[in-house]
């Protein structure tokens, strides 16, 4: 018996049988995480495609040192650091519906963004996951790391990382 793969949506028919897309998207204020959002939307569509979005405030970090000498710690934030959870708001629903995601599940977090990330993933049964990556210089990378690239590290679920704005079409050639 021999089977195709169709690839139509990501909801996927093999040997006739559907099987079921969760995809998460980490949607924070950014215009790239927006894009990001707005290419899974155009990537993964379906009835039977449930879409995830979260967005996680990082912990406040202090500076304490001087003269370019210092130590960075996170702030005392109680036992929000220790099971951080903030419930979901409507302004994430509204920039999730913005992009084009009906019907989202919204989740809002206080913590590090890769961990939280990486922890939805697996307590969801997540399938795909869409991050956008801000381009950093290598000073900013050190102070504050990349999102995308640590997802990508902690995670064997596929990664979609988007980045940059999307070309802009020109009528002419030239």
């Amino acid at each position: 018996m021999t089977c195709q793969l169709a690839t139509i949506s990501p909801v996927v028919s093999l040997c006739g049988r559907l099987v079921f897309v969760k995809v998460l998207i980490a949607l924070d204020e950014s215009p790239i995480s927006a894009r990001a959002a707005e290419e899974a939307v155009r990537l993964f569509r379906g009835d039977d495609v449930e879409f995830l979005v979260i967005s996680v405030t990082s912990v406040p970090v202090v500076w304490a040192g001087g003269a370019g000498y210092g130590m960075v710690s996170p702030m005392s934030v109680g036992s929000m650091y220790v099971e951080p959870h903030v419930e979901p708001t409507e302004e994430l629903v509204a920039r999730a519906e913005a992009v084009g995601i009906e019907d989202p599940e919204p989740y809002s977090l206080l913590g590090d963004p890769v961990t939280l990330i990486c922890r939805a993933v697996e307590e969801h049964h997540v399938d795909v996951i869409v991050v956008g990556s801000h381009d950093k210089s290598a000073l900013r990378r050190l102070i504050d790391p990349s999102v995308a690239s640590g997802v990508i590290r902690e995670t064997y679920r596929p990664v979609l990382v988007v980045s940059g704005e999307p070309p802009v079409e020109s009528d002419s050639i030239g």
